[in-house]
């Protein structure tokens, strides 16, 4: 048994040393960062641009906000701003015609699921932690 477990964990550590020599050459050495991908290319839609949003809170309330979203590579940075102020910032991917963002500001933090329509709009479900329901959102580029 012992020397089953040895042989597993060698293994597991030669191909994490793999791994890591593959990215190594990809990068070009250990301190140049990885090369960037168009934004959109690996997930699939392109999200980035301005948007209004307008949305429903899990208590039914409405709201109405303005975001950015910006391509870094294959991951977008997002920015909601309510009455021209800044309010969430969050980190999303696409994958296929899903753009999936994690987002935090003074009220905490959650998640938002956003379907990515063929006319560029963006129809989301989110929720925040401690919550039992959800909320929706869509936005329209502007």
């Amino acid at each position: 048994m012992k020397n089953a477990l040895r042989l597993t964990a060698a293994a597991a550590i030669f191909l994490s040393l793999l791994a890591c020599k593959k990215l190594e050459g990809l990068r070009g050495g250990p301190e140049e960062p990885l090369p960037a991908v168009e934004a959109g290319e690996a997930g699939g839609a392109n999200v980035e641009g301005k948007y209004a949003g307008a949305g429903t809170n899990p208590e039914g309330g409405t709201y109405s906000c303005d975001v950015a979203v910006t391509g870094r590579g294959s991951v977008y940075s997002v920015m909601w701003y309510f009455d021209g102020q800044p309010g969430y910032e969050g980190t999303g991917i696409v994958k296929g015609n899903t753009f999936v963002v994690g987002y935090a500001g003074p009220q905490g933090y959650g998640v938002v699921a956003y379907t990515v329509k063929a006319d560029g709009t963006l129809d989301g479900t989110w929720t925040a932690a401690g919550a039992t329901r959800v909320g929706t959102e869509k936005l329209e580029k502007k």
